[in-house]
Protein backbone atom coordinates (compact mmCIF):
# COMPACT_ATOMS: atom_id res chain seq x y z
CA UNK A 1 0.00 0.00 0.00
CA UNK A 2 2.95 2.15 0.91
CA UNK A 3 4.44 1.70 -2.70
CA UNK A 4 1.50 2.06 -4.33
CA UNK A 5 0.63 6.00 -2.79
CA UNK A 6 4.27 6.80 -3.55
CA UNK A 7 3.78 5.61 -6.92
CA UNK A 8 0.58 8.20 -7.30
CA UNK A 9 2.49 10.37 -5.78
CA UNK A 10 5.21 10.65 -8.46
CA UNK A 11 2.62 10.61 -11.22
CA UNK A 12 0.81 13.42 -10.39
CA UNK A 13 3.80 15.05 -9.70
CA UNK A 14 4.97 14.24 -13.49
CA UNK A 15 1.43 15.13 -14.50
CA UNK A 16 2.55 18.24 -12.96
CA UNK A 17 5.36 19.37 -14.26
CA UNK A 18 4.43 18.13 -17.83
CA UNK A 19 1.76 20.76 -17.44
CA UNK A 20 3.89 23.55 -16.33
CA UNK A 21 6.43 22.27 -19.36
CA UNK A 22 3.95 22.82 -21.51
CA UNK A 23 2.52 26.08 -20.55
CA UNK A 24 6.15 27.27 -21.45
CA UNK A 25 6.24 26.00 -24.79
CA UNK A 26 6.73 28.98 -27.46
CA UNK A 27 7.40 31.67 -24.63
CA UNK A 28 9.88 34.10 -25.18
CA UNK A 29 12.39 34.50 -22.80
CA UNK A 30 12.70 38.80 -22.21
CA UNK A 31 16.41 39.23 -22.68
CA UNK A 32 18.28 40.14 -19.68
CA UNK A 33 15.19 40.82 -17.92
CA UNK A 34 13.46 38.74 -14.78
CA UNK A 35 10.54 36.95 -15.50
CA UNK A 36 9.49 36.52 -12.08
CA UNK A 37 9.86 39.11 -9.50
CA UNK A 38 8.29 37.14 -6.78
CA UNK A 39 9.95 34.26 -6.00
CA UNK A 40 10.13 31.40 -2.90
CA UNK A 41 13.14 30.44 -0.49
CA UNK A 42 13.57 27.80 1.83
CA UNK A 43 15.08 28.57 5.18
CA UNK A 44 15.81 26.01 7.99
CA UNK A 45 18.24 26.73 11.15
CA UNK A 46 20.94 25.56 10.57
CA UNK A 47 24.11 27.51 9.92
CA UNK A 48 23.95 26.27 6.34
CA UNK A 49 21.08 29.34 5.89
CA UNK A 50 23.01 31.74 7.34
CA UNK A 51 23.71 32.34 3.42
CA UNK A 52 20.08 32.89 2.83
CA UNK A 53 19.99 35.07 6.55
CA UNK A 54 22.97 37.24 5.05
CA UNK A 55 21.19 37.31 1.61
CA UNK A 56 17.94 38.24 3.29
CA UNK A 57 19.36 40.84 5.32
CA UNK A 58 20.86 42.91 2.83
CA UNK A 59 18.81 43.41 0.16
CA UNK A 60 20.89 41.53 -2.63
CA UNK A 61 17.81 39.62 -3.76
CA UNK A 62 16.22 43.15 -4.16
CA UNK A 63 19.21 44.63 -5.86
CA UNK A 64 19.13 41.85 -8.05
CA UNK A 65 15.75 42.76 -9.15
CA UNK A 66 13.92 41.26 -6.88
CA UNK A 67 10.50 43.05 -5.06
CA UNK A 68 9.12 40.24 -2.90
CA UNK A 69 10.95 37.21 -1.70
CA UNK A 70 8.96 34.79 0.29
CA UNK A 71 10.66 32.34 2.87
CA UNK A 72 9.17 28.78 4.01
CA UNK A 73 10.38 27.22 6.71
CA UNK A 74 11.33 23.53 6.71
CA UNK A 75 12.62 20.75 9.19
CA UNK A 76 14.55 19.15 6.35
CA UNK A 77 15.57 18.90 2.66
CA UNK A 78 12.88 16.56 2.23
CA UNK A 79 10.00 18.29 3.15
CA UNK A 80 11.49 21.28 0.94
CA UNK A 81 11.78 19.03 -2.27
CA UNK A 82 7.79 18.25 -1.84
CA UNK A 83 7.42 21.60 -2.20
CA UNK A 84 9.25 22.57 -4.97
CA UNK A 85 7.48 19.95 -7.49
CA UNK A 86 4.61 20.92 -6.16
CA UNK A 87 5.78 25.02 -7.61
CA UNK A 88 5.89 26.16 -4.29
CA UNK A 89 9.62 26.74 -3.72
CA UNK A 90 11.48 28.41 -6.69
CA UNK A 91 14.92 26.98 -5.76
CA UNK A 92 15.78 23.95 -3.59
CA UNK A 93 18.70 23.05 -1.66
CA UNK A 94 18.55 20.06 0.17
CA UNK A 95 21.26 17.26 1.16
CA UNK A 96 21.70 15.22 -1.93
CA UNK A 97 20.38 12.14 -0.75
CA UNK A 98 16.72 13.19 -1.84
CA UNK A 99 18.11 14.77 -4.86
CA UNK A 100 18.78 11.33 -6.25
CA UNK A 101 15.85 9.45 -4.96
CA UNK A 102 13.60 11.98 -7.16
CA UNK A 103 15.22 12.25 -10.12
CA UNK A 104 15.82 8.62 -10.18
CA UNK A 105 12.18 8.06 -10.12
CA UNK A 106 11.48 10.46 -12.62
CA UNK A 107 10.91 13.92 -10.67
CA UNK A 108 12.33 16.69 -13.98
CA UNK A 109 14.84 18.39 -11.46
CA UNK A 110 18.26 19.51 -12.36
CA UNK A 111 21.61 20.65 -10.37
CA UNK A 112 22.92 23.81 -10.81
CA UNK A 113 25.33 24.53 -8.37
CA UNK A 114 26.44 23.83 -4.61
CA UNK A 115 25.91 25.90 -2.09
CA UNK A 116 27.41 23.64 0.38
CA UNK A 117 29.93 20.78 1.48
CA UNK A 118 28.69 19.23 5.25
CA UNK A 119 29.26 16.12 6.37
CA UNK A 120 27.86 16.92 9.64
CA UNK A 121 25.49 13.83 10.10
CA UNK A 122 26.19 13.11 14.04
CA UNK A 123 25.27 10.06 15.55
CA UNK A 124 24.03 11.10 18.98
CA UNK A 125 23.66 7.77 21.79
CA UNK A 126 21.70 8.47 24.98
CA UNK A 127 24.10 8.03 27.87
CA UNK A 128 22.30 5.43 29.68
CA UNK A 129 21.95 3.10 26.65
CA UNK A 130 24.35 0.96 27.37
CA UNK A 131 26.32 1.51 23.86
CA UNK A 132 30.16 0.76 23.65
CA UNK A 133 30.96 -1.18 20.93
CA UNK A 134 29.55 -0.83 17.43
CA UNK A 135 27.02 -4.14 17.91
CA UNK A 136 25.23 -2.63 20.65
CA UNK A 137 23.51 -0.81 18.16
CA UNK A 138 21.77 -3.96 17.67
CA UNK A 139 20.10 -3.41 20.69
CA UNK A 140 18.47 0.03 20.49
CA UNK A 141 16.15 2.02 18.83
CA UNK A 142 17.82 4.76 16.11
CA UNK A 143 15.94 7.74 14.74
CA UNK A 144 16.16 9.39 11.58
CA UNK A 145 14.56 10.62 8.66
CA UNK A 146 14.42 8.12 6.06
CA UNK A 147 15.14 9.03 2.51
CA UNK A 148 17.86 11.58 4.07
CA UNK A 149 21.35 11.49 4.16
CA UNK A 150 21.21 10.50 7.83
CA UNK A 151 20.15 6.99 6.15
CA UNK A 152 22.75 6.97 3.66
CA UNK A 153 25.28 7.62 6.90
CA UNK A 154 24.02 4.54 8.84
CA UNK A 155 24.17 2.39 5.99
CA UNK A 156 28.08 3.36 5.46
CA UNK A 157 28.38 3.23 9.17
CA UNK A 158 27.03 0.01 9.76
CA UNK A 159 28.65 -1.68 6.65
CA UNK A 160 32.31 -0.26 8.05
CA UNK A 161 31.62 -1.51 11.21
CA UNK A 162 31.09 -4.87 9.62
CA UNK A 163 27.10 -4.55 11.06
CA UNK A 164 23.82 -6.27 9.40
CA UNK A 165 21.84 -2.86 8.30
CA UNK A 166 18.87 -5.18 8.39
CA UNK A 167 18.98 -5.82 12.26
CA UNK A 168 18.57 -2.31 12.92
CA UNK A 169 15.99 -0.60 14.32
CA UNK A 170 15.37 2.51 12.70
CA UNK A 171 12.56 4.84 13.12
CA UNK A 172 11.55 7.18 11.00
CA UNK A 173 11.17 10.77 12.67
CA UNK A 174 11.88 14.82 12.00
CA UNK A 175 14.80 16.27 14.14
CA UNK A 176 11.99 17.90 16.12
CA UNK A 177 10.39 14.45 17.19
CA UNK A 178 13.97 13.24 17.25
CA UNK A 179 14.77 15.06 19.80
CA UNK A 180 11.51 14.77 21.94
CA UNK A 181 11.44 10.79 21.54
CA UNK A 182 15.42 10.48 22.76
CA UNK A 183 14.60 12.82 26.16
CA UNK A 184 11.37 10.09 26.26
CA UNK A 185 13.75 7.38 25.92
CA UNK A 186 11.58 6.13 23.59
CA UNK A 187 14.78 6.18 20.88
CA UNK A 188 17.91 5.81 22.73
CA UNK A 189 19.47 7.61 19.50
CA UNK A 190 19.35 9.82 16.65
CA UNK A 191 21.49 10.68 13.73
CA UNK A 192 21.10 14.34 12.48
CA UNK A 193 22.20 17.26 11.35
CA UNK A 194 22.81 20.65 13.61
CA UNK A 195 21.35 22.15 15.74
CA UNK A 196 19.09 19.24 16.43
CA UNK A 197 22.41 16.88 17.47
CA UNK A 198 23.71 19.55 20.15
CA UNK A 199 20.51 20.29 21.55
CA UNK A 200 20.65 16.80 22.88
CA UNK A 201 24.16 17.00 24.30
CA UNK A 202 22.96 16.68 28.44
CA UNK A 203 21.72 13.31 27.87
CA UNK A 204 23.92 11.80 24.33
CA UNK A 205 26.96 11.84 23.35
CA UNK A 206 28.28 11.24 19.73
CA UNK A 207 29.65 8.24 18.83
CA UNK A 208 31.42 6.02 16.47
CA UNK A 209 32.74 9.02 13.79
CA UNK A 210 29.47 9.02 12.16
CA UNK A 211 30.45 12.53 10.39
CA UNK A 212 33.37 10.06 8.15
CA UNK A 213 30.67 8.15 6.42
CA UNK A 214 28.97 11.09 4.90
CA UNK A 215 28.94 12.34 1.52
CA UNK A 216 26.91 14.60 2.18
CA UNK A 217 26.43 18.03 -0.09
CA UNK A 218 24.01 20.56 -0.54
CA UNK A 219 23.14 21.28 -4.38
CA UNK A 220 21.35 24.27 -5.89
CA UNK A 221 18.18 22.59 -7.52
CA UNK A 222 15.62 24.11 -9.92
CA UNK A 223 12.77 22.17 -11.83
CA UNK A 224 13.73 21.63 -15.31
CA UNK A 225 10.53 23.46 -16.47
CA UNK A 226 11.89 26.49 -13.74
CA UNK A 227 14.84 26.77 -15.86
CA UNK A 228 13.33 26.81 -19.24
CA UNK A 229 10.95 29.27 -18.81
CA UNK A 230 12.93 31.35 -16.28
CA UNK A 231 16.07 31.54 -17.20
CA UNK A 232 16.96 35.08 -16.12
CA UNK A 233 15.59 34.61 -12.76
CA UNK A 234 17.12 31.45 -11.90
CA UNK A 235 20.47 32.56 -12.95
CA UNK A 236 19.67 35.88 -10.52
CA UNK A 237 18.70 33.31 -7.57
CA UNK A 238 22.29 31.74 -7.71
CA UNK A 239 24.46 34.52 -8.13
CA UNK A 240 22.80 36.14 -5.12
CA UNK A 241 23.25 32.83 -3.39
CA UNK A 242 26.75 32.65 -4.40
CA UNK A 243 27.37 36.42 -3.07
CA UNK A 244 26.05 35.41 0.14
CA UNK A 245 27.99 32.00 -0.16
CA UNK A 246 30.98 34.23 -0.48
CA UNK A 247 30.64 36.28 2.29
CA UNK A 248 29.59 34.15 4.69
CA UNK A 249 33.00 32.07 3.32
CA UNK A 250 35.45 35.05 4.49
CA UNK A 251 36.32 34.85 8.16
CA UNK A 252 37.05 38.25 8.38
CA UNK A 253 32.22 38.12 7.98
CA UNK A 254 31.90 35.78 10.48
CA UNK A 255 31.01 37.07 13.86
CA UNK A 256 28.43 39.51 11.58
CA UNK A 257 27.23 36.36 9.67
CA UNK A 258 26.29 34.79 13.04
CA UNK A 259 24.64 37.84 14.61
CA UNK A 260 22.88 38.06 11.50
CA UNK A 261 21.31 34.15 11.26
CA UNK A 262 21.16 33.87 14.74
CA UNK A 263 18.32 36.59 14.99
CA UNK A 264 16.55 35.27 11.81
CA UNK A 265 16.52 31.94 12.74
CA UNK A 266 16.05 33.31 16.49
CA UNK A 267 17.99 30.93 17.99
CA UNK A 268 21.22 31.73 20.52
CA UNK A 269 24.03 32.78 19.39
CA UNK A 270 25.93 30.43 21.35
CA UNK A 271 24.11 28.04 19.73
CA UNK A 272 24.94 29.50 15.85
CA UNK A 273 28.94 29.49 16.98
CA UNK A 274 28.98 25.77 17.70
CA UNK A 275 27.24 24.81 14.66
CA UNK A 276 29.02 26.97 12.56
CA UNK A 277 32.58 24.93 11.36
CA UNK A 278 30.13 22.08 10.67
CA UNK A 279 28.85 23.93 7.37
CA UNK A 280 31.78 26.56 7.26
CA UNK A 281 34.69 24.81 7.58
CA UNK A 282 37.97 26.20 5.24
CA UNK A 283 38.88 22.78 4.55
CA UNK A 284 36.04 22.08 2.61
CA UNK A 285 35.66 25.19 0.48
CA UNK A 286 32.02 25.06 -0.92
CA UNK A 287 30.10 26.17 -4.78
CA UNK A 288 32.48 23.81 -6.97
CA UNK A 289 31.04 21.45 -9.18
CA UNK A 290 34.43 19.47 -9.33
CA UNK A 291 35.41 15.81 -8.60
CA UNK A 292 34.55 15.49 -5.77
CA UNK A 293 30.72 16.63 -6.35
CA UNK A 294 30.80 13.42 -8.72
CA UNK A 295 32.23 11.16 -6.47
CA UNK A 296 29.93 12.46 -2.99
CA UNK A 297 26.99 12.04 -5.25
CA UNK A 298 27.86 8.71 -6.63
CA UNK A 299 28.16 7.24 -3.40
CA UNK A 300 24.66 7.81 -1.94
CA UNK A 301 23.48 6.55 -5.35
CA UNK A 302 25.80 3.39 -4.74
CA UNK A 303 23.53 3.27 -1.19
CA UNK A 304 20.23 3.71 -2.71
CA UNK A 305 21.28 0.91 -5.33
CA UNK A 306 22.54 -1.46 -3.40
CA UNK A 307 19.22 -1.19 -0.82
CA UNK A 308 16.74 -1.40 -3.65
CA UNK A 309 15.28 2.27 -3.56
CA UNK A 310 16.01 3.39 -6.82
CA UNK A 311 15.82 1.34 -10.08
CA UNK A 312 18.20 0.86 -13.05
CA UNK A 313 19.67 2.09 -14.70
CA UNK A 314 21.95 4.49 -12.71
CA UNK A 315 21.96 7.80 -13.75
CA UNK A 316 25.18 9.39 -13.13
CA UNK A 317 25.18 13.25 -11.56
CA UNK A 318 26.47 14.67 -14.54
CA UNK A 319 23.44 13.27 -16.48
CA UNK A 320 21.20 15.76 -14.88
CA UNK A 321 23.83 18.85 -13.79
CA UNK A 322 23.68 22.07 -15.68
CA UNK A 323 26.50 24.15 -15.25
CA UNK A 324 25.68 26.97 -17.83
CA UNK A 325 24.80 29.48 -15.45
CA UNK A 326 27.61 28.78 -13.07
CA UNK A 327 30.12 29.26 -16.33
CA UNK A 328 28.49 32.53 -16.62
CA UNK A 329 28.67 33.73 -12.99
CA UNK A 330 31.50 31.30 -11.33
CA UNK A 331 33.39 30.52 -14.37
CA UNK A 332 36.52 28.91 -12.25
CA UNK A 333 33.94 26.94 -9.96
CA UNK A 334 33.37 24.54 -12.78
CA UNK A 335 35.50 21.80 -12.79
CA UNK A 336 33.26 19.06 -14.62
CA UNK A 337 30.75 19.58 -17.48
CA UNK A 338 27.28 18.97 -16.87
CA UNK A 339 25.45 17.00 -19.66
CA UNK A 340 22.40 18.71 -19.31
CA UNK A 341 21.35 21.63 -21.51
CA UNK A 342 17.81 23.82 -21.37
Amino acid sequence: MKSRSILYVILILLFGFSAVALSTAGEKVPEGELELTEITIQYQPNTLFAVQSVVLEKGWFEEAGFEKVKIKNFTSGNLAGEALIAGELSVWVPGNMPVISMRHNGVPIVVTGMLNVCPAEYLMVRNDAGVRDPEDLYDITIGLVVGSTAQGVIWNLASYYGLDNERLTVVNLAPPEQITALRNNEIQAMLVWPPAAYQVKDVATYMFDSKEFSHTNVPMVFAESFIKKYPNTAKAIMDVLYRGQDWCADQSNWDEAKAIHAKRSEQPIELVEEMWLDYWNPKQPNGYLDQDFVEDFRGYTDFQKATGRIREPIEDILEYTYTGILEDIKPSYVKVEGQWTP
